[in-house]
């Protein structure tokens, strides 16, 4: 199928500065937080080890499902002393996959029981074994190189951290722990934007990319756009582009997901509006359908 998408940097760089301004004063549509951030709650109770691999856990099994349900799942479960153990590398290869599972079913935190269980035991493996189950080590390792950390996942260690190897999964897991722990992360505006579909949608309704396009939910060739035009965009301007996830998301959630059949609700309180495109934008998980 012949691709019918312009990409415009241009554009991506001013809705991007607006967004992150916006974010920063009042929030986009009123909000700041997204679901990753309800660990803050119980952060100052936990060491930054623990912190650490709550974030890595959770993160990887943030694939095709509700972020908000899957992170008060992950504090249920850390909250229960008679399941937290999970959170645990050396103890999670000590039980075995099968315990494993029934303490990961417990508050819902495995939806897909098999695949998010596997997931969870093979990054537990390895970090028991590799790194002494410590995530610090890990980056040190890399010497906290996330480009290069990245560019080694994605080739070379797809078995020993599924999901988080992923080309969404990796940086939306550095974003997730860059904002809640100070680790001295190198590179991190070489990683890609993490594209699900609140930032793909969020991309198209502000004419970030435009054209006519239709597929069976977020392809490849989406993904690629969608980075594309981000890491383009905001070239020069002290912006990573994982930075832009957070407000990209919440206009999305709040905003852009109320438009339907041409109504747009929410334009006259988006701090975008300007940017807003008309025509067909359709983008869930299933459905992508672009006409502007």
């Amino acid at each position: 199928m012949k691709v019918n998408l312009k990409t415009d940097p241009d554009r991506a760089r001013e809705v991007g500065t607006l967004l992150l301004k916006t974010l920063e004063s009042e929030g986009i549509f009123g909000h700041k937080e997204l679901p990753d951030d309800a660990v803050k709650e119980v952060a100052e109770k936990l060491d930054v080890e623990t912190l650490l691999l709550v974030v890595t856990y959770t993160t990887a099994l943030d694939y095709m499902r509700n972020a908000e349900e899957l992170w008060k799942s992950s504090l249920n479960t850390l909250g229960d002393n008679e399941v937290n153990w999970v959170f645990d590398p050396s103890a999670v290869v000590k039980k075995g996959r099968d315990e494993l599972l029934k303490a990961l079913t417990k508050h819902g935190l495995a939806k897909k029981k098999n695949k998010d269980t596997e997931i969870w035991f093979s990054i537990s493996r390895t970090l028991s074994e590799k790194y002494g189950g410590s995530v610090t080590a890990l980056f040190e390792e890399y010497e906290y190189d996330t480009a290069s950390m990245f560019e080694d996942f994605l080739k070379n260690r797809k078995e020993e951290f599924p999901s988080l190897s992923g080309t969404k999964i990796f940086p939306h897991w550095i974003r997730s722990l860059k904002e809640k722990v100070q680790l001295p992360f190198k590179r991190v505006e070489e990683l890609p934007i993490p594209v699900d579909v609140h930032v793909a949608r969020a991309t198209f309704t502000t004419g970030c990319i435009t054209g006519k396009y239709s597929s069976k939910g977020i392809t490849e060739t989406v993904k690629k756009k969608v980075i594309e035009v981000w890491r383009e965009g905001l070239k020069g301007t002290g912006i990573a582009p994982i930075e832009m996830f957070r407000p990209l998301w919440l206009l999305s959630k709040h905003g852009c997901h109320y438009r339907k059949d041409g109504e747009r609700p929410k334009l006259k309180e988006c701090p975008v509006s300007s940017f807003c495109v008309d025509g067909k934008v359709v983008v869930t998980s299933k459905k992508v359908e672009i006409d502007t």
